[in-house]
């Protein structure tokens, strides 16, 4: 399975489980970083699961060109980090755009879909062709 699907259906499982919702920030945070690390270690071979936050974001800005892809991942460890190690109290509108930041991040540096091969192109094209 692709690393972006895979992070994709953990991030659904934890919008499922609504664990924000039940006071259980750190839980919460823990989990959406986990499935990030988890799928840039899939993505890119870097083993983030043992870098720390300022590593991780070195990194992805030596990998992305768009700004936003970096900033939104800098919103998701910032708040991670302070509700992990500083017991800050995120706001619900700060954990909803932390967990449309992982979707998104991850919807932006996945692999891009492979080209059909010609004999998948020619089929597509007679398939146009009789319509």
């Amino acid at each position: 399975m692709p690393p972006h699907i895979r992070a994709i259906q953990e991030l659904d499982k934890l919008k499922a489980e609504k664990i924000w919702q039940q006071g259980r920030e750190k839980e919460y945070y823990t989990k959406i970083t986990d499935i990030l690390r988890t799928y840039m270690f899939e993505r890119y071979r870097m083993n983030a699961m043992e870098m720390t936050s300022g590593e991780i974001l070195t990194e992805i800005r030596k990998r992305s060109e768009d700004d936003s892809v970096y900033n939104n991942l800098v919103q998701i460890l910032s708040v991670a980090d302070m509700v992990k190690f500083a017991k800050h109290k995120p706001h619900a509108d700060e954990n909803d755009l932390s967990l449309m930041n992982a979707y998104f991040f991850v919807n932006q540096t996945r692999e891009p879909d492979p080209l059909p091969d010609k004999k998948e192109q020619e089929k597509l094209k007679e398939e146009i062709e009789k319509r």
